[in-house]
């Protein structure tokens, strides 16, 4: 039985030093160099395929979010298993932070069990012009699962009376793997716009070396050194927006290789595990159906960055408040020229009927005019016609009447 729980006493100081060192190294550092980020591993942070690598995001805030499922036949009749009970499936989110350091967490299955992960970078090659290589040390599963195997399934639940509790299989009471630390160097070379390429090694305890006793059972060939894993990929370029990532490597178990296909930080991941075992053989009981052949595995994740995130959601909160405001000014406006229209009518009908007041009251005022036109002009007539023609002289009255010249009496005609 291998166990390293000195090792939970030497983590925060190992951590601590670490830190110190990083912020003495950060003074020195040269201007990053932008590599091809590296995608998120099955089960924890950044890597190759199982295994870590010397790199941290020189952007800060970076984080992937990745999902993946492992085919493990553990029936006898695997003809018998759904999909539910074919695959593992797990879920993981790492951060990346100030360019120096990493911390995540991790669902390790359905059930789920838990688990953090973190990372601390100590030399970037770019400091030194790349002679010497990366160099980081790191964690894996800090959580209170300390009896996880290295496929994350040793922890289990079953139903207990009507409710489910956790369980775990008395052959794993002899692993050791909380806290997991390790060490790694990784080596870049080619050309970030081109064709680029790493090479990475490293020793790590826990997962990566405690079989708790269990021997062949637990894995029967793969490994070249107790805690050694190694890997390396190659990242093509095809167009602009996509890159093609192809790994393989040795997780201190078992070899492994795969493609992963990023599309503007989308990606899709199909990889084959336990290469050297070789296939399922029904035969086998106990652990070895579980342990000791090849599986498959398919993984889907997204990268970004949580500030740009946030300026996102917020500017996409901005976005809706924005178009609600338009569908409400569009429908203010609309309700507005239907009111116009309306008054719009209004105003002519108002105008035609002034105007036919207004006509009705120019021809009185016409009439009127012309009555007083037509008086004076019989006025003028007939002040022309008096000047014209003036009446007779008046003769003036007379007190008697003269007397007849031939009578002497002043007899009226009438009794003559």
């Amino acid at each position: 039985m291998r166990t390293m729980r000195s090792a939970v006493g030497l983590m925060p100081r190992a951590l601590a030093a670490s830190l110190l060192l990083a912020s003495a190294a950060a003074a020195q550092d040269a201007p990053t160099v932008q590599r091809s980020p590296y995608p998120a591993t099955l089960q924890f942070g950044t890597g190759l395929i199982n295994i870590p690598v010397a790199w941290v995001s020189p952007r800060n805030a970076d984080m992937w979010l990745n999902t993946s499922g492992k085919t493990i036949e553990h029936y006898i009749d695997a003809d018998a298993m759904n999909w539910a009970t074919r695959w593992n499936t797990n879920i993981a989110i790492d951060t990346h932070w100030l360019g120096r350091f990493s911390v995540g967490v991790a669902a390790y299955s359905q059930n789920p069990e838990w688990g953090f992960f973190g990372q601390v970078m100590l030399l970037r090659e770019e400091q030194f012009g790349g002679v010497v290589p990366s160099v980081a040390v790191g964690v894996r599963n800090v959580g209170p699962y300390d009896h996880s195997d290295r496929l994350l399934i040793a922890h289990d639940i079953k139903l207990e009376g009507v409710e489910y509790g956790e369980a775990r299989s008395s052959v794993f009471d002899d692993l050791k793997s909380t806290p997991t630390l390790y060490a790694v160097a990784s080596k870049e070379f080619g050309s970030p716009a081109a064709t680029s390429g790493s090479f990475t090694v490293g020793w790590g305890n826990g997962i990566f070396n405690d079989d708790g006793g269990l021997g062949d059972e637990y894995n029967m060939k793969g490994t070249l050194v107790e805690g050694l894993f190694l890997g390396g990929r190659v990242a093509f370029h095809p167009t602009l927006n996509t890159t093609l990532t192809v790994m393989a490597e040795n997780d201190a178990w078992d070899w492994n290789a795969g493609a992963l296909f990023d599309w503007r930080g989308i990606t899709l991941g199909l990889y084959g595990t336990e290469l050297e075992e070789g296939s399922r053989d029904p035969a086998k009981c106990g652990l070895c159906r579980v342990y000791n052949y090849r599986k498959w595995n398919v993984s889907l994740g997204y990268t970004g960055n949580l500030i740009d995130i946030s300026r996102g959601v917020i500017l996409r909160t901005r976005v809706t408040e924005l178009t609600r405001e338009q569908y409400r000014l569009r429908a203010e406006i609309a309700n507005r020229e239907r009111r116009i229209s309306a008054l719009e009518v209004a105003l002519r009908r108002a105008q035609a009927g002034e105007l036919a007041d207004i006509a009705r009251r120019r021809e009185e005022l016409e009439r009127q005019i012309q009555e007083e036109r037509d008086a004076i002009r019989r006025a003028e007539e007939r002040l022309q016609n008096i000047e014209r023609r003036p009446p007779p002289p008046t003769p003036p009255p007379s007190s008697s009447p003269p007397p007849d010249a031939g009578s002497s009496s002043a007899t009226p005609p009438a009794f003559r």
